[in-house]
C-alpha cells in the first residue's frame, strides 16, 4: 500500500501586498468598486496557497487596514499584515510645535517634521514604542508588522550630531529593535517585525545586530527585470544579489523578499510579461534559504496588466520547479477559453517585448538619459514598440471572431504600452539633437506618452479597478512632470 504524500511548499510565508491608500477608503462608489474585485482576488488567492496579504500604510492614510475583508481572509486562511511606511505615523507629527528635537534634522541644520525622526532622542523612541504596542494590542490578528521609514531617497534620516555617527542602516535599526523589545515584552507576546532593506537601507552594514524577533524585507525595487536576480552576466543584479546574502548573513536568514513582478508604477501601467524571471528567481531565493516572499500588486489592474506574473508567483511561491511557459498557456485557456491558443502566442508577444524594455532597469517611465549605449537603448525600444503593435494585431484578430471585454481591454493595455514606448524612445533620441529642434522634439515626444492614456480611459471600470480609473492618471502626471524635468528647459 502506498503511503500517503504531502508537498511542502518552498515559501512558508507566501504574500500579496497594496497599498492602502489604492482602496480610495474613503470614496464610497470607489471603495465598493475595489471591494468587489477583493471578493473574488481572496477566493483566488487561496486556491493557488496564497496565505498573507499585507497592506502598505502612508502618511496620507488614516487607516492601517480594510476591516471589511476580516472576516474572508479569515475564512480562507490568509493571515493579515499591517504596517507600510508608518514610522512618521507612529511619531505624531503635530508633536513638532512642542518638541522638535522629536524630529530630524536636516541637511539644512534645521529640524523638521518630514523624514522619520531624531533616532537619539529617547523620549521619542518612548513614544514609537508605545504607540506600535498599543497598535498591536488593538489588531491582534495582525502577523507581522512592518516598520518602515519615509518612502524618500536619502534625507529622511536625522543628522544631529549624534545621530550622524549613525548610518541610516544603524539608525532604521536602532527603532526597529526598540520596537520589537517593546512587542516581546508586551501582552502581544512578541509578535514579529520586519526591517525594510530599500532604497537608502538596501545595502546592509556588518554591525545592525537585529533582535530575534526582527526579519529583513529585502525590496530591491531597481533591479534589472529582464535578467534573474542571479544571472550574472547583469550587473545590476549581481550587486542586488550580494546584497541580499548580506542581509542573510547579519539576520541568520530570518528574511523575506518583497518583488515587484505586478508594480503597474515600476512598469508605467503598460503590460508586462516575465513568467521565465519570475520561476528562476524564486529558484534563487529557495536556494537561499528565504522564508517567505511577496509580490507588490493594484488590485484589478494588476490581474489585467499583469496576469501570466501573479498567476507564476504564485505556483511558483508552492514550487518553482515547473516550465514557465506552461503558466502562459494556462492563463490564456483561464481568461479565454474560446481563444486560448492565439492569447498564449500574444502573451509570449508581450513577453519578446518586455524583455526589451525592462533592460532599462528601474522606472520605465524614467530612461536613462546617459549617452553610453544610447542608441542600443532607443533601437530595442523601437523594436518592443513593433512588437508590441503585433500583440495588439492578433487581439485585433482574435475580437474579429470572439468579442469580449476582457480581451478588448488587454489590447487596450497593449496600445497604450506601445504608445509609450514609442514616446520614450523618441524622447530619449530627442536628447541628443541641439536648439529649438531639441526642444521641439522633446516636447513632442511627452505629448505622445501623455496621450496614450486615452487607451486606458475606455476600458470597462471593472476591469482596470479603482488604480486604472484613478490613480494611473496622478503617476501619469507626476511621471510627465518629471519627464519634463530631467529634459531641461521644457515648460511645465
Amino acid at each position: 500500500m502506498t503511503g500517503k504524500t504531502t508537498s511542502v511548499p518552498a515559501f512558508v510565508r507566501r504574500a500579496f501586498v497594496s497599498d492602502i491608500m489604492t482602496w480610495h477608503y474613503e470614496t464610497p462608489d470607489r471603495f465598493a468598486l475595489h471591494l468587489e474585485h477583493d471578493r473574488n482576488l481572496i477566493p483566488w488567492m487561496a486556491t493557488r496557497g496564497i496565505n498573507a496579504f499585507s497592506y502598505i500604510r502612508h502618511q496620507r492614510d488614516s487607516r492601517f487596514k480594510i476591516d471589511e475583508l476580516l472576516p474572508l481572509y479569515r475564512e480562507y486562511g490568509i493571515a493579515s499584515e499591517y504596517g507600510g511606511h508608518v514610522l512618521p505615523l507612529l511619531l505624531p507629527r503635530d508633536r513638532f510645535a512642542a518638541n522638535p528635537e522629536f524630529f530630524p534634522l536636516g541637511a539644512d541644520g534645521k529640524r523638521n517634521p518630514r523624514g522619520n525622526m531624531c533616532t537619539s532622542n529617547d523620549a521619542a523612541i518612548a513614544l514609537v514604542r508605545e504607540g506600535a504596542v498599543r497598535y498591536i494590542s488593538e489588531n491582534p490578528e495582525c502577523a507581522l508588522l512592518h516598520i518602515w521609514g519615509a518612502d524618500v531617497r536619502q534625507g529622511a534620516w536625522c543628522r544631529c550630531g549624534q545621530c550622524s555617527r549613525l548610518s541610516p542602516q544603524r539608525q532604521y535599526m536602532k527603532v526597529v529593535n526598540a520596537i520589537a523589545a517593546a512587542l516581546a515584552e508586551s501582552p502581544a507576546g512578541g509578535t514579529p517585525v520586519a526591517y525594510l532593506a530599500y532604497h537608502d537601507t538596501i545595502d546592509p552594514v556588518l554591525d545592525l545586530k537585529p533582535l530575534p524577533n526582527v526579519s529583513f524585507e529585502w525590496a530591491p525595487r531597481e533591479r534589472c527585470y529582464s535578467h534573474a536576480i542571479d544571472d550574472r552576466a547583469c550587473p545590476v543584479n549581481r550587486r542586488y544579489l550580494e546584497s541580499l546574502n548580506r542581509y542573510i548573513e547579519i539576520f541568520d536568514g530570518r528574511g523575506h523578499v518583497f518583488e515587484y513582478y505586478a508594480d503597474a508604477i515600476l512598469f508605467g501601467g503598460l503590460g508586462v510579461v516575465t513568467p521565465a524571471i519570475i520561476v528562476r528567481d524564486l529558484r534563487a531565493y529557495r536556494a537561499l534559504g528565504i522564508a517567505g516572499v511577496s509580490c507588490l500588486t493594484f488590485g484589478a489592474y494588476s490581474m489585467l496588466a499583469y496576469p501570466v506574473n501573479l498567476e507564476t508567483f504564485a505556483r511558483a511561491t508552492h514550487s518553482p520547479d515547473f516550465d514557465p511557459d506552461a503558466t502562459i498557456a494556462d492563463v490564456a485557456a483561464q481568461r479565454h477559453p474560446r481563444c486560448a491558443p492565439a492569447m498564449a502566442d500574444a502573451y509570449r508577444t508581450i513577453a519578446r517585448a518586455s524583455a526589451l524594455i525592462l533592460d532599462l532597469s528601474g522606472d520605465v517611465m524614467r530612461p536613462s538619459l546617459d549617452t553610453t549605449g544610447a542608441a542600443d537603448r532607443i533601437r530595442d525600444l523601437r523594436l518592443a514598440h513593433d512588437i508590441l503593435g503585433e500583440a495588439a494585431a492578433a487581439a485585433d484578430h482574435i475580437l474579429g471572431t470572439v468579442r469580449d471585454e476582457l480581451t478588448l481591454a488587454e489590447r487596450s493595455v497593449w496600445q497604450y504600452g506601445r504608445e509609450v514606448i514609442g514616446g520614450i524612445a523618441d524622447y530619449i533620441e530627442a536628447t541628443s539633437l541641439c536648439g529649438d529642434e531639441r526642444r521641439r522634439r522633446g516636447e513632442q515626444a511627452i505629448v505622445v506618452i501623455g496621450e496614450a492614456i486615452q487607451h486606458v480611459r475606455g476600458i470597462d471600470l471593472s476591469l482596470k479597478g479603482t488604480w486604472g480609473a484613478y490613480d494611473i492618471e496622478w503617476v501619469r502626471n507626476l511621471g510627465l512632470a518629471a519627464l519634463r524635468r530631467r529634459f531641461g528647459g521644457l515648460d511645465t
